[in-house]
């Protein structure tokens, strides 16, 4: 970035080109060069106004501000602020004060934001609001909350900002008491209010919540909207109640794609790939995403000849393919497997995709591995620049314990933790169950001793079954119902289904008696 005393060569050249310097064709080239793209350029030229006593109006200065937030210019951002105080408004209206906290905030600075934002005398409801979205934007739930407890007044702008927060971030049942509260305060509702409590019921995958929801959608007058009603549409698919997803469907006044794809993706997660079919056949118009979730479908059902068929179709027809087709794909060949299958869609995926996403790459390590290929998975997983997301890792461990490479597994784990990756529940289950299937079981206990203690991952049902069956082969039953007896929370049919397995390998008759009685009571209580 130049200085304020330095020169725009090419805007100097402009300058001398003319013999009369006219102000307006200053702030005209600055225009040019920023509805051009050339942000930096345009900022780089602020100096020739300051020099010449020329002062941007505030509809400019806006718009420069706006263009240095939506490219997350940081640098030139800070520029334009300096242009402010250098052309006497080092404390800018309420409005300029609002584009510069935007500013900042889209390009991550939050503490520059809150400064500037203090030091408004008169706030408006933009200013809060703005400050608000910036936090949650950022993640930042608790300094959000502070601030909208201050806020002198609301409005449905406030209100949407932290439903949505706190259900994005997986706080739902906060999610639901501050939508509570927003009901009580007589603002009305408007398009995006209900958004945020749409993906609480998708999450929760409660129905009753999600029929009281519909029916709250439905008296505010927005069952119309088609993003809401396929978010409603979603929700029920989600909580497995499929009667209640068709028949808002079919009272739907237009289905478009999302609405039919959803659908189709709900039968598919339920296993009722007919149902999921026959939709799929009578949509009008048909994406990648729509054939995605069918081709998904089968691939989870088993049916990976099935899910292969779809994807030359949709070649055929020349739909271009996602990520997520890809990946589930690779997924259909690792079910197989078909190596011949996965290297041709490894192939096409080379020559499509220029950086594939972690998952598409955790799923080609997974299909390699069933292919009996570990070589070529620890290629694919040196191939992978940033290594930062614990699922590749996960993938990567598992495959290396599936070949009987555990001592390698264990070390690629010490490995990720030198590295900085945090590890989270998936990869205790995987490391458990490497454990167990070499016989390594003072390295599992100290992997379940310590998950918590180092880690901040308490186990669940499936760490403990996992145990369960590491001591188990190990000889150690007493041992397994010592640790099932010190579940700070009972145990349910993994734990359980886990000791029974023992008790068949090893002929414990009375253990199993008693194991199968629990099984009995879990399912008929």
């Amino acid at each position: 970035m130049p200085s304020l005393s330095s020169t725009n060569p090419n805007l100097t050249r402009r300058i001398k080109s003319k013999k009369l310097i006219k102000r307006p064709c200053l702030v005209q080239s600055l225009l040019h060069l920023s509805s051009e793209g050339h942000l930096e350029e345009a900022v780089g030229s602020l100096h020739l106004l300051a020099q010449r006593g020329i002062r941007l109006n505030s509809r400019i200065l806006s718009s420069l501000l706006q263009k240095c937030a939506n490219s997350k210019s940081l640098k030139e951002g800070k520029w334009v602020h300096l242009h402010l105080k250098l052309t006497g408004l080092k404390k800018p209206t309420t409005y300029l004060s609002n584009h510069l906290i935007n500013m900042y905030l889209k390009c991550g600075d939050y503490i520059a934001a809150r400064k500037l934002f203090d030091k408004i005398s008169v706030k408006n409801l933009y200013s809060w609001n703005n400050m608000l979205s910036g936090y949650t934007k950022l993640g930042m739930l608790k300094p959000a909350m502070r601030l909208f407890d201050k806020m002198p007044e609301r409005d449905v702008v406030s209100w949407n900002t932290m439903v949505i927060a706190f259900a994005k971030r997986g706080f739902c049942y906060e999610a639901l008491r501050t939508f509570s509260q927003f009901q009580k305060s007589g603002i009305g509702f408007n398009g995006f209010s209900f958004s945020g409590i749409l993906t609480v019921c998708v999450k929760l995958k409660e129905v009753e919540l999600t029929r009281q929801v519909h029916c709250q959608i439905l008296v505010a007058g927005f069952l119309s909207n088609t993003f809401l009603s396929s978010s409603l549409l979603d929700a029920y698919a989600k909580s497995g109640s499929l009667e209640n997803a068709r028949a808002l469907f079919d009272e739907m006044p237009t289905n478009d794609i999302l609405a039919w794809t959803t659908l189709i993706s709900g039968y598919a997660q339920d296993g009722d790939m007919m149902s999921a079919n026959q939709i799929f056949d009578q949509m009008p118009e048909k994406n990648s995403v729509s054939w995605t979730a069918l081709i998904s479908g089968y691939a989870r059902k088993g049916m990976g000849h099935k899910s292969l068929e779809l994807f030359r179709k949709m070649m055929v027809l020349r739909i271009n393919p996602d990520q997520f087709t890809f990946s589930s794909c690779l997924c259909a060949s690792a079910s197989i497997p078909s190596l011949k299958h996965g290297q041709q869609i490894h192939a096409f995926l080379i020559k499509t995709v220029s950086n594939p996403n972690t998952i598409v790459m955790s799923t080609l390590i997974d299909m390699y591995s069933r292919c009996g290929h570990i070589k070529v998975c620890q290629r694919v997983f040196g191939l992978k620049d940033n290594k930062q997301d614990v699922v590749l890792w996960n993938t990567m461990i598992s495959a290396l314990a599936q070949h009987g490479l555990v001592k390698v597994a264990l070390g690629m784990f010490g490995y990720m933790i030198k590295l900085g990756v945090n590890p989270d529940r998936v990869t205790f289950i995987v490391l458990l169950n490497a454990c167990s299937r070499s016989g390594l079981v003072q390295e599992g206990l100290n992997f379940f001793e310590k998950m918590a203690i180092k880690h901040g991952i308490y186990p669940d049902q499936e760490h403990y079954a996992c145990l369960v069956d590491l001591l188990g082969r190990a000889a150690r039953s007493s041992d397994a119902i010592k640790w099932i007896n010190k579940m700070s929370f009972k145990p349910d049919d993994r734990v359980y289904n886990a000791l029974l397995g023992v008790c068949k390998i090893h002929g414990y008759v009375d253990l199993g008696r008693e194991v199968a009685e629990k099984l009995i009571e879990l399912l008929d209580p």
